[in-house]
Formats: C-alpha cells, sequence, structure tokens
C-alpha cells in the first residue's frame, strides 16, 4: 500500500514539473494589446474596406490615381452604408442573393467609374482583388441549390443517400 501511494505522489510531483514547465515563460516579450480592446486593429468586423496604400503597390497606382480610386472607394461604401440604413429604416433585411446582386452591381458600377482613370492592366488586376475570397463563407446554410446538395447533385457524404 506504501507503495502505491509512494508511485502516485511521484506521478502527481512529476506532472505538477511537466506542467509548471510548460507554462514558464520565455524569453519573448509579449505582444502589445491591441489598441481597440480585443476586437483586434479594426474592430469586430474586419477592415473597413480596401486599403488604399495597399492598392496604391498592388496597382502600380500614381498619386492622381491612388486619389481618384480612394474617392470611387468611399464613394461605394457610402452608398452600400445608405442603403444597409434604408434597409434597416423600412425595417427589411435583403435576401442572401438580393445582397450578393447589390455587390455585384456596385462592382460594376466602380469599375465603370476607374476604366478612364486605370489602364487595363489595372481594371484587370482590381477585378482580381475584388473577388471574394475562396473557401470562407460559401452561402446561406443548405446553399442556394437546396439542403444536402452542392451543385443540384445528392451529396452522399452530407445525406448518407447513393447515387
Amino acid at each position: 500500500m506504501k507503495a502505491i501511494r509512494t508511485t502516485i505522489f511521484a506521478l502527481c510531483l512529476a506532472a505538477k514539473g511537466y506542467a509548471t514547465q510548460a507554462q514558464a515563460p520565455t524569453d519573448q516579450p509579449a505582444p502589445p494589446p491591441a489598441p481597440n480592446g480585443w476586437h483586434g486593429p479594426h474592430g469586430p468586423h474586419g477592415p473597413p474596406g480596401l486599403d488604399i496604400d495597399r492598392l496604391a503597390v498592388l496597382l502600380d497606382l500614381d498619386p492622381y490615381q491612388k486619389g481618384q480610386v480612394q474617392q470611387a472607394l468611399t464613394d461605394q461604401r457610402n452608398a452600400m452604408r445608405a442603403e444597409r440604413q434604408a434597409d434597416k429604416a423600412a425595417g427589411t433585411r435583403p435576401s442572401f442573393q438580393d445582397m450578393q446582386a447589390r455587390r455585384a452591381q456596385a462592382e460594376q458600377d466602380l469599375i465603370g467609374k476607374l476604366s478612364t482613370v486605370l489602364s487595363d492592366a489595372q481594371i484587370t488586376k482590381l477585378k482580381v482583388l475584388l473577388e471574394p475570397p475562396r473557401g470562407g463563407f460559401a452561402g446561406p446554410p443548405g446553399g442556394a441549390t437546396g439542403a444536402g446538395t452542392s451543385n443540384g447533385t445528392t451529396n452522399s457524404a452530407t445525406n448518407g443517400a447513393t447515387k
């Protein structure tokens, strides 16, 4: 009985030493706290739009183009914000498809405004940058083609059916 207690005590002591070692402070300094609290540098909803400085580098914009692109993006953001506020005031909520159509229309309007300012190569790059990220949010629950389907066909992994 004494041997079992000694073994258990030794195991507990070893586990405590391992836990203490795992939590030992490192030589690396702690990262500074986020400037806007726990949400990170851009608040709870991510960055407020496309970063004009990043766009200037990626699209190789000159100062005039940079100003025009920034103004067009600001106008687009304000128009979309006004639409959201109008929907909220009316007590309506647009469907996912309506939101996609609005986004596509806003993107086409933006491209139209900037087509006189940017070269064809810059417009092509901008279109690529405006594409939604792949592999993230794929639409409403159940997808646009129906629950349990990926492209209108039965997904056997989802609902257990066989083809």
